[in-house]
């Protein structure tokens, strides 16, 4: 059974900056400028989401095994094609532990199981997505957009 869909809206805001509005209202800023930044860049966006996917994963596995996290990141680099689009070909994910008790051996199976099998992020990066766009455009500029 397929979950619900999820939701966002990105509104434009002024030259490349815009901002990412959930339908509960979380917010998140996303900026394509060269200076002064307001928001990170959406490709920025995405390495943050494997990531956070992943740590998300690594941070339950450890709860279930009652393990203290004293600290724990995850430092990403993606490296991408020259060319338009340019997709990440490679993303290199360090995960860093200051968890007591915790191997090794079973520190590489975490990480390793959020990045490569429990990350819906990461599996999303992997696969073939059907993507559908819809048009709703006002051409006379009044707002009474049609569909079409």
């Amino acid at each position: 059974m397929a979950r619900a869909p999820q939701t966002t809206t990105v509104h434009h805001l002024v030259d490349k900056r815009f901002v990412g509005i959930t339908p509960d209202g979380l917010r998140v800023a996303m900026d394509g400028e060269k200076a002064a930044k307001t928001g990170m860049g959406p490709m920025q966006l995405v390495l943050n989401a494997v990531g956070g996917c992943a740590a998300y994963d690594v941070v339950e596995m450890l709860r279930k095994r009652k393990l203290e996290i004293r600290g724990y990141q995850v430092e990403l680099t993606g490296e991408r094609e020259d060319a338009t689009p340019a997709p990440f070909t490679k993303i290199v994910a360090t995960h860093v532990f200051d968890v007591p008790g915790l191997d090794e051996r079973t520190a590489r199976r975490f990480a390793g199981m959020a990045m490569t099998k429990y990350c819906s992020v990461a599996a999303s990066l992997r696969a073939e997505i059907e993507v559908e766009v819809r048009l709703l455009h006002d051409p006379e500029g009044d707002g009474a957009a049609d569909d079409a």
